[in-house]
């Protein structure tokens, strides 16, 4: 079995589905859960000093916790959670997963044309020495 399961999500609808659907079954077996979101911070480009860009990024920031705490409430296991702020997603998330002893990888996926994750998901993939479970997410 896995030792420990990073969920990555995109929103409240496919972490409550990924959560109560395939984490909770790892986590029945052993395996530790953490809960996390990205928010892409594009301030790290450095290409304005506009406030309004300031402020949009740090209000994203806060509905992306506040998010995380309510699956959390929600939840009927213990969850970790983790919030990414990054521009490089990729880079700063394998980091964790390698610091951390991840060894699982829960994503989920849309049926659409330019799936949430889709780009992301390629890249870890292919990532050494970690496994990759994409779940489909009902739309309704």
């Amino acid at each position: 079995m896995y030792k420990h399961a990073l969920v990555l999500i995109n929103n409240e609808e496919d972490g409550q589905q990924i959560l109560q659907s395939i984490a909770q079954n790892f986590y029945q077996f052993g395996t530790a859960i953490t809960l996390a979101h990205v928010t892409e911070d594009f301030r790290e480009l450095d290409i304005t000093s506009d406030a309004f860009m300031k402020d949009s990024q740090s209000e994203e920031i806060i509905l992306a916790k506040a998010m995380l705490s309510h699956l959390v409430e929600k939840c009927s296991f213990p969850v970790q959670v983790k919030e990414f702020v990054a521009l490089r997603y990729f880079d700063d998330i394998t980091h964790y997963i390698d610091r951390e002893g991840i060894d699982l990888l829960i994503m989920g996926h849309k049926n659409r044309l330019f799936g949430s994750f889709c780009a992301h998901a390629n890249k870890f993939i292919n990532h050494p020495g970690i496994e990759v479970l994409i779940k489909h997410i009902n739309t309704h």
